[in-house]
């Protein structure tokens, strides 16, 4: 080792951290790492530096020593030089100046692999005897307890030999500490060194060191940068007191004592302690303190305010009990005689149940019997008849409803201690054991059955006759099949004919749904065939009654037909529904409609639990929706169904098939929808309908080609181009679609889109090109395309002099379809599509509906999203709106009045569909052009403002109080009734002035006050019943606005 490079580090500033410094350092680690020296040549070299009489060179030459040996290569430093240095630093440790030092080289040194146990019992022997740990600064203090942590993980078994010795050091160590982040780490130890240690030599010395710190009162600053809480150490220092049971002694009347406290935090964090530490300090530690125990808890639940405190309490309860059945003790009645004692206290408060003491008594025996197997047992033969009994002599309803709960509650707490049907999580052992409320099931039915049934009673009362129901058939092995099916007839009772009980139809059908979940067959079986006898089988039986009634099956339906055995059957019996429905009125197209939103429904519910059921249904719902709507189209006035009395020639009716089409495709996995694919390229491209499930009849009946994708064919058939977009477009992108080539199939499309007339087909093959552009993957191909036929033929159709204005029209609606493809996957070509409309709002033709291309461009689209495999990169419409705001702004400016309100028209749509914090930081810049939007007579382009107001008001009101003396007064005129201040504008104004009194400071505001009331006593004369309720409200805001508000 060259001593130059060791003596220019000492001569060097006297800060170690210094750049001279650490460029020494860097040096000499550099000379260790390329063999020119050894680790042990350095401390030779830097011997008379370490063992030099002034103290501050000492610790300097031993902070050298302790940077290099943490930047030096572990391998460099064999198990020699660490047996060396393990002795050399634990020798110095008394020397004082320098235990930092030597702190930071230990800190890496017992990390080498070559550490071993002998240098852990060494290191930690010299840490107790030599350094005086509580008078070192906080940093080195935690390099200490650090130290302690490493060497107890990896060498515990040879610091076990030290015994207690290891112990009474760290207690002196540990004593007297106060820095929460080395309390953290100190409690971590304490629980470890508990689990592993014999601490019987110290225990009370232990407790002591550990419990001082109880209760904590640590506030972490308000610029803390560690993200130490108070939660943080408290549930450190309860994992201490609870981690074993020598502790009991010393803690329990401490513990005791802190709950008559006055302080909240010390009874929390005692009731917190109580129930981690009454399963391990046992029955007989606890027996001593069990009246006091009692005591206090009960006068936490029965006396306190409730909330929090009393639910620790509650689980206090919960925990001792449990403690208290786990062991044999000496008595062995001693559980049965404090549950004796909490019962009798209970059962006195309950005798008098409309008093407020009977809530928590019932909480109080509900939580017992949560305990264990015996103390329910316990609890249950102490109380349960005498509930029954104090039921029955209850004269008023209120009393009887109080008892009531009790006993729901009790059932509440068995499903809690012995599971819920069909519980996966219950152990063999743990299958034999049942709820002693069995012996009481007869009792319990009975009484809950006939609250249930008494539609006479008062709602809240037969509500909790519901839960009570409910709660029994949830309950693991208490009622029988039989016995659920019973009460199911109850519940189907109320959902049919009490429908005016909002309340109770809505408790009854949320404990239907939730026991369909368990017990489908059931339901199936007993629910099932009352409410689809409701449902109408003839059209000629609907009516506006029939309807109601209809609708309210079809929710509950919705609701309990999740399962996979439910909803094929619920899907068995919209099918055979719809096959009746043999005409297109508009009662029968209503009928169909709420028959297939609830497939769609269901559908989308199993979607988002993830039902792995829904792909089975691309084999026999898909066609057969298909089928319906294909057959309609291809049979003239001589075949079986006429087309016009068929409901699946109604628009509605086909976007709702499309939708489920859309989640069953979305469903599939890739082969299913490779495989789905080819056949709907079968169906709509070639025209073979071959594979669809007709009958012989019904093919007999046909007349003439299918041809959905030909712009000469039948409307009707063009209209389930739908029906194949909604398919197409809801595949992945790695499925590749079943055509020779992607550009000319794009092209067939696109070319049909523009020739059609009718409406319906070009946007549903607008979409379908803008969903195959999306997912194109060949990068290059797709470029080609986009520059030569979309950039390149489609925008000169958009702008040629040539073409008719309808064709120009449907061009540059298809140009805006296939802008956004390219927008969402952030490709530049489609800011460059994006330049181009909003260069055409100048034209005198197409400006208009340019501009209002914007929300094609911006909006989101259940054709183009992530449900859909869309390609979307993450930040698009960000992105968006950093290209498009500067040319919008721009364009307003230097525009002429005629085209001004375009820009203002794509600037609203672009606004109401990105983020706000997007757009907050440029309202200084927008604010102006959008004040400029509310005196245009165009209503939509108003009500869009206003709206974009509102959220402003909200989330940067100051911006708001700039502009407040123009923004009142327009909005104030937009309130008042003339052509172009539509009812949604004036609603709108009326909402955005109400939540300025929300937001906006008082000074700002005030003197507005009266003119605004004045105005709006204007408008509670209004026509619209909807605008004076807003105005209403509106005005009573600006009444009680009265006070000063601070920013």
């Amino acid at each position: 080792m060259d001593p130059r490079l060791v003596r220019t580090f000492m001569l060097s500033v006297e800060d170690p951290s210094n750049a001279e410094s650490i460029s020494t350092t860097s040096a000499i680690v550099k000379v260790i790492r390329e063999g020119q020296a050894t680790f042990l040549s350095l401390v030779q070299v830097l011997g008379e530096y370490l063992t030099h009489e002034d103290a501050s060179i000492r610790a300097k030459g031993t902070a050298l020593l302790s940077a290099v040996l943490s930047d030096c290569p572990r391998e460099k430093v064999n198990s020699a030089a660490v047996n060396v240095l393990v002795d050399f630093y634990c020798d110095r440790l008394d020397d004082t100046p320098s235990v930092p030092q030597l702190l930071k080289g230990l800190i890496v040194l017992h990390q080498f692999e070559t550490f071993s146990g002998e240098n852990a019992i060494k290191l930690s022997n010299a840490i107790f005897e030599s350094v005086k740990v509580q008078s070192l600064p906080q940093t080195n203090r935690h390099l200490v307890f650090q130290i302690l942590d490493g060497i107890l993980r990896h060498h515990l078994n040879a610091l076990k030999k030290m015994g207690s010795q290891f112990v009474f050091g760290f207690i002196q160590v540990m004593d007297g500490e106060k820095d929460p982040r080395n309390l953290l780490l100190a409690f971590s130890l304490v629980a470890y060194i508990i689990s592993n240690f014999d601490i019987s030599d110290h225990v009370e010395d232990l407790f002591e060191v550990t419990f001082c710190y109880f209760p904590i009162t640590f506030k972490p600053p308000p610029d803390d940068v560690y993200g130490i809480t108070a939660d943080d150490l408290k549930i450190g220092l309860r994992d201490c007191l609870s981690a074993t049971p020598h502790f009991a002694t010393h803690a329990m009347p401490f513990l005791l004592e802190k709950l008559t406290s006055n302080s909240e935090n010390a009874k929390k964090d005692s009731l917190e302690a109580l129930a981690v530490c009454a399963p391990v300090y046992g029955a007989n530690a606890l027996k001593p303190y069990l009246e006091d125990l009692w005591d206090g808890l009960k006068a936490e639940i029965f006396n306190g305010t409730g909330g929090s405190l009393q639910l620790l309490a509650l689980e206090a309860i919960r925990s001792i009990v449990s403690s208290l059945s786990s062991e044999i003790v000496t008595q062995s009645d001693l559980m049965e005689r404090f549950l004796q004692s909490i019962v009798s206290d209970c059962m006195e408060n309950i005798n008098e149940p409309e008093l407020k003491l009977a809530k928590p008594s019932g909480l109080t025996l509900k939580y017992c019997i949560m305990a264990s197997d015996p103390a329910c047992s316990v609890v249950i033969s102490s109380s349960v008849n005498r509930l029954f009994e104090r039921y029955q002599k209850s004269e008023l309803t209120t009393q009887k409803k109080s008892v009531l709960e009790i006993l729901l509650q009790f059932i509440e707490a068995s499903r809690t201690l012995y599971g819920t049907i069909n519980n996966n999580d219950i152990t063999p052992e743990d299958q034999d054991f049942v709820s002693p409320l069995l012996t009481y099931k007869d009792e319990y039915l009975g009484i809950f059955t006939s609250v249930v049934i008494a539609s006479n009673e008062y709602s809240q009362f037969r509500l909790t006759g519901l839960r009570g129901l409910h709660s029994m058939i949830l309950l693991r092995e208490f009622l029988t099949n039989n016995e659920i099916g019973v009460v199911l007839q109850y519940f189907n009772k109320i959902l049919l004919t009490e429908t005016e009980e909002e309340e109770i139809v809505s408790e009854a059908l949320n404990s239907l749904s939730n026991i369909a979940r368990y017990k489908p067959a059931i339901v199936l079986e007993i629910t099932f065939p009352d409410f689809l006898g409701q449902l109408p089988n003839d059209y000629k039986k609907l009516s506006s009654h029939i309807k109601k009634s209809y609708n309210i099956v079809l929710k509950a339906l919705t609701r309990i037909s999740i399962e996979p055995l439910l909803f094929q059957a619920l899907v068995s019996e919209v099918m055979q529904k719809l096959d009746r429905l043999n005409s297109s009125n508009n009662s029968c197209i209503e009928y169909s409609e709420a028959l297939l939103a609830t497939l769609h429904t269901v559908l989308s519910n199993k979607t988002a639990l993830k039902h792995s059921d829904i792909s089975h249904y691309v084999s026999s719902l898909v066609p057969y929706l298909i089928t319906k709507s294909v057959g309609p189209t291809m049979q003239g006035d001589i075949g079986l169904i006429e087309k016009k009395d068929s409901v699946f020639l109604d628009l509605k009716i086909l976007r709702l098939v499309a939708e489920i089409i859309s989640i069953v495709t979305r469903n599939l996995n890739t082969d299913e929808q490779a495989q789905f694919i080819r056949k709907n390229f079968q169906i709509y491209v070639h025209g073979d309908i071959g594979c669809l499930p007709f009958s012989t009849e019904e093919r007999d009946g046909y007349i003439g080609r299918f041809q959905p994708l030909s712009a000469e064919s039948e409307p009707s058939q063009q209209n389930l181009v739908t029906l194949f977009t909604a398919a197409v477009s809801y595949i992945r992108p790695e499925v590749q679609i079943p055509v020779a080539k992607i550009a000319d199939f794009l092209s067939k499309i696109i070319k049909i889109s523009l020739t059609t007339e009718n409406k319906n087909q070009h946007t549903s093959l607008a979409k379908l090109a803008a969903s195959i552009i999306n997912k194109w993957m060949q990068e290059q191909e797709l470029k080609h395309y986009v520059e030569s036929k979309i950039i390149g033929d489609l925008w000169n159709q958009v702008t040629s002099n040539f073409e008719i204005e309808s064709s120009r029209r449907v061009s540059l609606a298809l140009f805006s379809w296939l802008t956004k493809a390219l927008i969402l996957r952030a490709d530049e070509m489609g800011y460059r599509c994006t330049g181009n409309i909003i260069n055409q709002f100048g034209d005198i033709l197409l400006g208009k509906q340019a501009s209002e291309g914007f929300y094609i461009l911006i909006n989101d689209d259940d054709i183009l999203s992530k449900e859909s495999f869309a390609n979307i990169k993450l930040l698009y419409k960000q992105r968006f709106f950093n290209y498009s705001l500067p040319i919008l702004v721009n364009g307003f400016k230097f525009s002429n009045d005629e085209v001004k309100h375009h820009y203002l028209f794509a600037l609203s749509h672009l606004l109401c569909n990105v983020p706000k914090q997007v757009f907050l930081s440029e309202l200084l810049t927008l604010f102006p052009m959008l004040v400029h939007s509310l005196s245009l007579p165009n209503p939509e382009l108003k009500r869009s403002t206003i709206d974009t107001f509102y959220m402003i008001a909200q989330d940067a009101p100051q911006i708001i109080s700039e502009y407040i003396t123009t923004l009142v007064p327009l909005l104030l005129s937009l309130t008042q009734m003339t052509e172009t201040n539509t009812m949604r504008v004036r609603i709108a104004a009326l909402r955005c002035l109400g939540i300025l009194t929300e937001t906006v400071r008082f000074d700002v505001l005030y003197s507005f006050k009266n003119d605004i009331t004045r105005e709006l006593s204007k408008v509670l004369d209004d026509k619209k019943r909807l605008v004076r309720r807003e105005a209403v409200d509106c005005r009573n805001k600006w009444f009680l606005f009265t006070g000063p508000k601070s920013d």
